[in-house]
């Protein structure tokens, strides 16, 4: 039997209009399946089965126009359902398109929807892009006729919670180690945990419990599965397999141009992190026995550094991980990696002259960082 996924999100923004006859619905946030899913729900609600190639229509943001999503919305619809237009990635429309498309929602009629589904957002250094999120003006707009249905990532405590409730279901227990493999899963599909934890428990066969070895035997690898191998074999100073992971990614087909920067970004954060608990173990706060952060050395740190992960308890492995890391490198060692990933920054971005490719590049960054 397939996992149930974790509850939809609540509605951020309830309709003034009675439930299920908002004229406007916005669906943003970063679950992009479970915002796919509920866009085709709705279409599937609202327009007549025997009609649907009449009164549904699809358009791409990039190429939308406030007039033909208004227009489209406002035909009146052949069968007894609604006339639904769905934008896809909203955030792509032109801006000043956006702010006509705010301006017309009030005059959308009782027998139309209109859809605004969003991509997911960009976040870069912890904040969204502007340019990877609605306008404002059309955000509030929609909240003041119709919904806006934000599905954000649930924290993750309450992904471990129903991680333990779903294998309970399935008749497994679920060991820590396994459950931590499975909790913090990159990428932005909760769907996907549930199907993880599915396979892993069919590998498991009779035994009682999932383990650590089921789910690294079934577990479906991502290009940002593979990057945080890339972090961990770099953490160990273990070239060889850093190199390997490196091959891997570009082999998995995605565009070299997209796959550096974001392998560049997460090895940043590695290099951060051990420089913070390198920090934090030569003033004896990290590591066996150290006790809890005081708050004078947690103000020193980022707020979503290692200050966070020695506050949660569950994170202790995580902790510990990253402690074992920091032992392999010197203060000044961290120091001079920051360096090399500033140097590999600018020549994937072209402001330093090289001419190597993406690939070239990350290579070459990977043997300075081991």
């Amino acid at each position: 039997m397939a996992a149930k996924p974790p509850p939809r999100a609540k509605t951020r923004t309830e309709a003034k209009a009675p439930a299920g006859h908002a004229p406007v619905i916005l669906i943003t946030g970063v679950e992009a399946a479970r915002k796919n899913a509920e866009a085709a729900a709705l279409v599937e609600k609202h327009v007549a089965a025997d009609w649907a190639d009449f009164d549904a229509e699809t358009l791409d943001g990039a190429a939308a126009t406030a007039e033909h999503a208004l227009s489209g919305v406002a035909t009146v619809p052949m069968g007894e359902g609604r006339r639904v237009v769905l934008v896809r990635n909203t955030e792509q429309m032109e801006p000043d398109e956006q702010r006509r498309l705010a301006g017309g929602l009030a005059r959308i009629p009782g027998s139309g929807l209109l859809i605004l589904l969003t991509g997911t957002p960009v976040v870069d250094d912890g904040k969204t892009k502007r340019t990877s999120v609605v306008l404002t003006e059309l955000a509030n707009a929609v909240k003041k006729t119709g919904q806006v249905l934000d599905f954000a990532l649930p924290r993750a405590e309450d992904v471990r919670g129903w991680l333990l409730a779903e294998a309970k279901r399935l008749g497994k227990a679920i060991a820590p180690d396994a459950l931590a493999m499975l909790s913090t899963l990159p990428g932005q599909d909760l769907l996907r945990v549930g199907s993880e934890l599915a396979k892993a428990a069919a590998h498991a066969g009779n035994a009682p419990t999932i383990g650590a070895h089921d789910v690294e035997a079934t577990l479906s690898r991502t290009p940002d599965d593979v990057i945080f191998k890339l972090c961990d074999a770099v953490g160990a100073r273990r070239t060889a397999e850093a190199l390997g992971h490196v091959s891997t990614l570009f082999r998995g087909g995605g565009r070299p141009e997209s796959v550096a920067p974001r392998a560049l970004v997460l090895l940043a954060r590695q290099v951060r992190l051990l420089a913070q608990f390198k920090y934090l173990q030569g003033k004896g706060l990290a590591g066996r026995g150290a006790g809890a952060l005081p708050p004078e050395a947690a103000a020193l740190l980022p707020g979503d550094g290692a200050a966070a992960t020695l506050a949660n308890p569950r994170m202790a492995w995580m902790a510990d991980k990253y402690v074992g890391q920091a032992r392999n490198f010197t203060g000044t060692e961290l120091v001079e990696r920051m360096e090399r990933l500033l140097e590999a920054d600018l020549r994937l971005k072209g402001i330093t002259v090289g001419g190597d490719s993406p690939q070239a590049v990350l290579q070459r960054l990977i043997v300075e960082l081991c």
